[in-house]
């Protein structure tokens, strides 16, 4: 997984107008740095000198109006970053945000993904190059599907209301072809494959494409899955302002005989032309379609019709304001018809920044509408203060038959509020929820010091289940309010690359559950909403690493990674009840949840050789979902090689 510090948000900027950070934070300070860095030796190197090259086609990149920042709620890896971290997966990388919460069906292939403060179904969304990767088998998109190769670069945005995942694809790194390549093997019979290619002169244009798999057998060999993701782009200059690109993906992923369906196929293509419209002003059209095919189509409540997108987006970056604008048109089953969205942002130098979101949806005959504000200050001696306010209606893509707890829930389809003696036993899509949310808080950075704090607050009217394959039978609970605080920090040691890192998020979940037990039947008297916990929320969620990294030899090209660490949290709520058929729901709780953890990587040149091994204390029963239990423990090494030409 990431590698501790790597996010560049651990260091941001003290404006909006300074850009955020090329290194991830954890990199030694400007006046230590040794001279020689790893892209000039890679350059020294290279046997085709520079007047030999062309001007790379590039697909030039679209405004992202917040910077990276714990104030901001938004954490950044860039390509090297990528290739330092531990993730293995893209749920994994997610998962190294403070705060965020793991929700796997299993080991690799299974479905998964993170969720934070409590988000459920339609409030977990992925973007890749400003496209939305559309959920097409649940509520939300099933990362296990997306793989980490050919990405350029990736950004989570976690806010009270959703988690926003964006994804910024490899064209060419310059006039070089480049490549890329993973592998690793360990425990359970582990594999893992990852390659990627880019050549920047190829068809009058220039091709990238990539291949991702990871693979298991399982404990015993009993439960094997298996996670493939392949993806091609050709792009091609249109004038001296525009570039055309058509991209084309295919995942799948195979659960023996866990999840039905076994094995489910995703196809994604696109074109798309961005244009330089004006100094600062960048414009994007593009037309997309995605689809799912499987040998068990009755499966799903839904058809596996395709569903296409066109749109266009627009991004502003100028002295005062940075901006980005998306309108779009969708098509298909439990999709919303329109969807808009602005986002802008602004500050001073010297005093700080706001920014604000504003999306709007529409749903068959209703419209939903979300806002969100940010404000933050530069730090003063240190200190610089924050503060985020949002909310609105989310639109639940998809919603299988799920029984309802009490007759205070949302019933129809119109969103009217029914008793439950009226819903029908199968609840068609869409479903809304209504949820808003506050964090504020403070940060003080000294030197290699930063430490921050921040109160939080989450409200919704229903608590929906994210609809994978792995929780698609849960329940519908009734929400209500919770409160908690976050903390997040990062302290240097000696020697020079030495420090610990750590955070933990706390929420006002009820110490216990009536019912949960084994054999202890529900509560014969209804429980009242503030007395259930929220699913996908655990009390007390932490993780905390003492961590090295640092660089030697006087070119550099020694470089030396070490992570020993914890993460873990409370006992937590699964939107799966007990006994669907009781009156008064409560939902299956599993228990509490550790890893230990440790890794070590070394670069030579641009080789990079790593080995990791999770849970080494081989703590049984963790698990993020009833019967679904994690692999004791695993190692893996294998290597990281990057090559130009």
């Amino acid at each position: 997984m990431s590698a501790p510090g790597s996010l560049s948000a651990q260091v941001p900027p003290d404006s909006l107008r300074r850009p955020p950070d090329s290194l991830p934070s954890d990199t030694l300070p400007a006046e230590q740095a040794l001279p020689d860095s790893l892209q000039e030796q890679e350059a020294a190197g290279d046997s085709v000198s520079a007047q030999d090259t062309i001007p790379a086609v590039r697909l030039p990149a679209l405004v992202r109006p917040l910077s990276p920042g714990w104030e901001t709620g938004v954490w950044e890896w860039d390509r090297e970053a990528l290739l330092g971290s531990r993730a293995l997966t893209l749920a994994d990388l997610v998962a190294e945000v403070p705060g965020a919460v793991p929700v796997r069906g299993g080991d690799f292939g299974a479905p998964r993904t993170v969720t934070a403060f409590g988000a459920g179904g339609g409030r977990i969304r992925v973007f890749r190059d400003g496209l939305e990767i559309l959920p097409l088998e649940g509520s939300v998109t099933d990362l296990s599907r997306v793989g980490l190769a050919g990405l350029e670069r990736v950004r989570v945005v976690r806010s009270a209301g959703e988690i926003r995942i964006e994804l910024e694809s490899l064209l060419t790194a310059d006039g070089r072809p480049y490549s890329l390549i993973e592998a690793g093997t360990g425990d359970l019979n582990t594999n893992l494959f990852r390659g990627t290619f880019s050549h920047p002169r190829a068809v009058g244009g220039a091709v990238a494409l990539s291949m991702d798999r990871v693979d298991t057998q399982g404990l015993r060999r009993e439960e094997p899955g298996a996670g493939t993701a392949a993806w091609v782009r050709y792009a091609r200059p249109l004038t001296q302002r525009g570039v055309v690109a058509v991209d084309f993906a295919r995942s799948s992923s195979d659960r023996g005989d866990l999840f039905a369906p076994e094995t489910a196929r995703r196809s994604d293509w696109s074109v798309r032309t961005r244009w330089d419209l004006l100094p600062g002003l960048r414009g994007d059209v593009y037309y997309a379609s995605s689809s799912l095919s499987t040998e068990e189509p009755d499966t799903f409540d839904f058809g596996l019709e395709t569903r296409t997108q066109v749109g266009g987006i627009l991004s502003l970056d100028s002295r005062w304001l940075r901006g980005r604008a998306h309108l779009r048109r969708l098509s298909g089953e439990g999709l919303p018809g329109t969807r808009a969205a602005v986002e802008v942002a602004s500050g001073l130098p010297s005093v700080g920044g706001v920014a604000g979101e504003l999306e709007w949806d529409r749903w068959e005959s209703r419209s939903v509408s979300r806002t969100r504000f940010r404000a933050w200050t530069v730090p003063f001696f240190g200190l610089s203060l924050f503060a985020e306010r949002g909310g609105g209606e989310y639109g639940l893509p998809y919603l299988a038959p799920v029984p309802t707890p009490d007759d205070t829930l949302s019933g129809g389809q119109d969103g009217e509020t029914e008793g439950a003696e009226s819903i029908p036993s199968v609840v068609p899509g869409p479903r809304f929820s209504e949820t808003t949310g506050t964090r504020f808080g403070f940060r003080f950075r000294w030197r290699d010091v930063s430490l921050g704090a921040a109160r939080l607050t989450v409200e919704s009217d229903s608590l929906f289940p994210l609809g994978l394959p792995s929780d698609r039978e849960g329940a519908v609970f009734p929400g209500g309010k919770r409160e908690g605080f976050e903390v997040s920090g990062r302290f240097p040691l000696y020697p020079r690359g030495l420090f610990v890192a750590g955070s933990y998020q706390w929420w006002d979940q009820p110490d216990e559950i009536p019912g949960t037990g084994a054999g202890s039947p529900p509560d014969e008297d209804p429980l009242a909403p503030g007395e259930l916990p929220w699913r996908y929320l655990p009390r007390d969620n932490y993780k905390a690493e003492v961590s090295f990294h640092d660089t030697f030899l006087p070119t550099g090209n020694l470089e030396v990674w070490f992570d020993l660490g914890v993460r873990g949290r409370e006992p937590m709520a699964t939107p799966i009840p007990e006994d669907p058929e009781a009156v008064g729901l409560v939902p299956v709780v599993v228990p509490f949840y550790q890893s230990w953890f440790v890794r070590l990587q070394i670069r030579v040149v641009t080789v990079r050789a790593f080995i990791m091994w999770e849970n080494f204390t081989v703590r049984q029963r963790n698990q993020d979902l009833p019967g679904r239990v994690l692999p004791p423990t695993r190692s893996l090494y294998g290597v990281r090689w990057t090559m130009w030409n």
